[in-house]
């Protein structure tokens, strides 16, 4: 048992070494003033019972990684130290920058900006600068990739009742412009945003539509097993084992069709390409699509000067624009983002519920109507959620007030 429990512990450091040693000192002192076993859970049972599983590389362990934390949002710690584990395993800064980049249009722009910033510093202790140098080229768009005409027929069939504006501002920006850039590759995306989408926590159906497309774009059974034996440690057991029984339903049902292992990551789809999905083809050979005033995003004024990567990324995506409001919708809207955002209270959303709390009282609303936004989040989020939007709001409220001071 002693030879047994040594060579786990081995097993697990050397893991651990693999993606970086970074901080793994001080977090080992204060798991072991807890409890020894603490520690000893965490090498042996996480790092050498699950990341040092075979059947799916370390260097793709770390991309999912970075795309769950990114998606959770409330992880800043564990994002930074497998940031540079991308790094350390293989990927190029580009790449981890568009690994960050894509959870956006799945999680939103609030931990995508968080997100960067913390590469930013793991760049910035590298000596790698964020400049646009850093920016990542679009694909070329003379056609698209039968992959994503795929993805976007099922997402059109998702879109039920919704109008065909609707399907052609959001589904065939998302996939046209976010699926098309080069920095990363199609079979790379494909297997982080099926992670983001199991990270979502409440999205069976989109599980379903990206464990079929890892499929068929080459991912193999055993390495979409592990995806979600590894994510156990990230959401837990009770979010993973439905799911089990989803990607059960989707292997067996692609191997009697014959789709899994379709292609191999550097080839091109030969799958023959019929009606809805090859209108979808020719509808998505387009790099920008222009932004209507209904659709444009509702982001921050400052988001250029909190985040410039994020901002020329949104450009890049086509979903910044204009939109012509009066000055009561522009505050309606301010103070609904206000709502969504206390709701959500995540770590990561603390800057831009700022950002629309400053924007709100700039577009005349007053500190009562903030506060009652974020009061609604109560039935909805509960007690934890709501005073910490509160909290933001008043720290806003001070510093505002400090600022009309007179020298």
């Amino acid at each position: 048992m002693i030879e047994h429990d040594k060579s786990l512990h081995d097993v697990g450091m050397a893991v651990i070494h693999a993606i970086g040693d970074a901080g793994f000192d001080s977090l080992s002192s204060a798991l072991d003033g807890l409890d020894p076993g603490f520690r000893r859970l965490l090498v042996e049972g996480a790092y050498a019972g699950i990341i040092a599983r075979p059947n799916l590389a370390l260097k793709h362990r770390e991309l999912i990684t970075v795309a769950v934390l990114t998606t959770m949002g409330n992880a800043e710690s564990a994002l930074k130290y497998h940031a540079a584990g991308m790094l350390n395993t293989g990927w190029s800064a580009d790449e981890l920058l568009e690994t960050v980049l894509h959870t956006l249009v799945y999680a939103g722009v609030p931990t995508t900006v968080a997100a960067v910033r913390i590469v930013s510093k793991v760049f910035s202790e590298r000596g790698i600068e964020i400049g646009h140098e850093m920016r990542p080229a679009p694909r070329r768009a003379e056609r698209c990739d039968p992959h994503v005409a795929w993805l976007v027929t099922r997402e059109s069939e998702r879109s039920g009742a919704l109008s065909a504006q609707v399907h052609d501002d959001f589904t065939k920006r998302v996939y046209a412009a976010a699926w098309s850039r080069s920095a990363l590759s199609l079979k790379d995306r494909q297997l982080a945003t099926l992670a983001v989408a199991i990270a979502q926590e409440n999205q069976p159906d989109a599980v379903r539509l990206h464990l079929d497309a890892c499929l068929r774009i080459g991912w193999t059974r055993s390495e979409l097993t592990e995806v979600l034996i590894q994510l156990t440690g990230y959401i837990g057991w009770p979010l993973i084992l439905p799911i089990t029984r989803m990607a059960l339903d989707v292997f067996e049902r692609t191997a009697k069709e014959g789709l899994s292992q379709a292609r191999s990551a550097d080839e091109p789809t030969e799958e023959k390409t019929e009606g809805n999905t090859e209108e979808a083809i020719e509808g998505l050979a387009v790099s920008r699509l222009s932004v209507s005033g209904q659709f444009a995003l509702s982001l921050p004024e400052g988001l250029a000067q909190i985040s410039p990567v994020v901002a020329r990324y949104l450009e890049d995506l086509g979903l910044v624009g204009y939109v012509y409001e009066s000055a009561e919708e522009t505050k309606a809207r301010r103070l609904t983002d206000i709502a969504c955002l206390a709701c959500v209270a995540r770590q990561a959303d603390a800057e831009m519920l700022s950002e629309h709390v400053k924007d709100a009282l700039s577009s005349g609303a007053s500190k009562r109507e903030i506060v009652e936004a974020i009061l609604r989040a109560l039935p909805h989020a509960g007690v934890f959620a709501t005073r910490h939007g509160l909290d933001m709001a008043t720290k806003v409220f001070e510093e505002m007030a400090h600022a009309d001071l007179p020298a």
